[in-house]
């Protein structure tokens, strides 16, 4: 094992957790709440696609780490603050999470 793959592990009995506030879609609000998708401003010819496949992967990773319950209920709190003004990369988010078996709920 290289010395900065040991930094990275936990110690005995330690479980390995990504905190919510690391994911890149996670901020304050403009009225100063914690928000769950809280976009930055995208360049006009930024590709969304990549950026909400960007956003996909960090949430799969979440989900990984911090099991299927603290997935759902992230997906959750995303659901009540979307649509964001980025409908590109609000849909390629969907699908990407959406072929892993992540899904809106249907209300």
């Amino acid at each position: 094992m290289s010395p900065s793959a040991s930094t990275h592990t936990p110690g005995p009995g330690r479980p390995v957790r990504l905190p919510i506030g690391k994911l890149p879609f996670v901020g304050v609000r403009r009225d100063g709440q914690l928000g769950f998708w809280v976009l930055p401003p995208q360049a006009e010819d930024a590709d969304l696609r990549l950026a909400g496949r960007t956003y996909a992967a960090w949430f799969l990773l979440y989900a990984e780490v911090n099991g299927q319950a603290a997935a759902r209920d992230l997906l959750d709190r995303i659901e009540r603050e979307m649509p964001s003004r980025y409908a590109r990369l609000d849909r390629a988010f969907l699908a990407e999470i959406g072929d892993r078996g992540y899904a809106l709920s249907a209300a």
